[in-house]
């Protein structure tokens, strides 16, 4: 599937909490492979510490992209869903948002957050616990709100179950949409979610409300070494919380770049080459050592 009709329309990633772009290596890859030709991660600083300071950095690369009169798409993964969510519902993002597609979005918020004392003044956790402030403001009635959602959530997600992961409010024009066998984080790497996020930006296909995304063949199953492992590595969140050391980003980019589209659109190989390389697997496995991250590779 190609999208040269919405190829001009920017796509913006954004990434979740304590992670960076490489959450979207793959999807970024097969948006491009798909015909949308302005791709491009926007990077949350770590020292973000509400949803509303993520929220104008959001604010500002959209503009960025788009300009003051222009339109863009947002794929947010995580926490991005929600500082993404409040650029479009509290800060007027409406106007230039066409549409917001969360993965694995806490919308109503995550059992997580509540470990974390109370007394301890981490102000973003604190908006991610369920009837916090924020997700009461978000909850407030959004009447003429512009923008489409889509909220996917991942079937075996321990991080935000796939309630938490759906949107429900009345003023919003959201589908709900959940994805069985995948965790948190293999979410953004299934190619099955990539190929149906391509589908619902082009204007191809249109998610239905309450869905459950059929995979075919990509769906994990027990007898299924790869996927195991794959899941193994990704949902435990080691793999796109730490930083990649040198090189890596560029040998990961390199190997997908020489891997030709199947045909058929069966992509498999490409989360192989990601989690195959043998130095991202040393990572993935125990983390960056200190001293090799690199500014340009975060």
């Amino acid at each position: 599937m190609r999208a040269p009709a919405a190829a001009g329309t920017p796509i913006l990633l954004v990434h979740g909490l304590v992670d960076n772009r490489s959450i979207f290596t793959r999807l970024h890859h097969q948006l491009r492979r798909r015909g949308f030709r302005r791709v491009r991660a926007v990077e949350l600083p770590l020292w973000t510490t509400t949803v509303e300071d993520g929220a104008r950095v959001l604010a500002a690369a959209v503009t960025a992209a788009a300009g003051d009169g222009g339109h863009v798409h947002v794929v947010a993964h995580s926490l991005g869903g929600l500082v993404a969510r409040y650029h479009v519902q509290r800060l007027g993002g409406d106007r230039q948002v066409d549409t917001l597609i969360t993965l694995a979005t806490p919308h109503g918020g995550t059992r997580l957050a509540e470990l974390v004392p109370r007394a301890l003044p981490y102000p973003l956790l604190a908006q991610l616990r369920p009837g916090s402030p924020l997700l009461v403001e978000l909850g407030r009635p959004a009447p003429g709100c512009r923008t489409r959602f889509v909220a996917v959530a991942a079937g075996r997600d321990t991080v935000v179950r796939p309630a938490q992961a759906a949107i429900d409010h009345p003023d919003l024009d959201a589908v709900n949409v959940t994805v069985p066998g995948l965790g948190h984080h293999s979410l953004a790497f299934n190619g099955a979610v990539t190929r149906r996020v391509a589908g619902w930006l082009a204007g191809t296909t249109a998610p239905e409300q309450s869905e459950l995304l059929d995979q075919g063949s990509e769906l994990p199953d027990q007898g299924s070494e790869l996927r195991a492992r794959d899941s193994e590595l990704l949902d435990r969140g080691v793999a796109q919380q730490q930083a990649l050391g040198p090189g890596v980003r560029t040998e990961v980019d390199r190997r997908l770049g020489r891997i030709p589209h199947p045909t058929g659109g069966d992509d498999d190989s490409e989360a192989e080459a990601v989690v195959g390389h043998p130095v991202a697997l040393a990572q993935l496995q125990h983390g960056p050592r200190r001293g090799t991250a690199a500014a340009g590779e975060r």
